[in-house]
């Protein structure tokens, strides 16, 4: 699984570059973006196969 998730950091990266105007030297911030993308839709893949009842993870309401 490891080299697809790196696979699709990579061209997600790939993609924020062009979308930047393809500058160098900002390439380990465009992976750190992508990374978090990436592992975002990863976790917010797990969340929704929770069930959504499920109250234990949720903040508390505020005050």
């Amino acid at each position: 699984m490891t080299d697809s998730r790196d696979d699709r950091i990579r061209e997600r990266a790939y993609e924020i570059w062009q979308r930047e105007g393809s500058r160098d030297g900002v390439a380990l911030d465009h992976w750190i973006e992508a990374q978090r993308e990436v592992d975002g839709r990863l976790g917010a893949a797990a969340k929704e196969s929770r069930d959504p009842d499920d109250l234990t993870n949720r903040p508390p309401p505020p005050s």
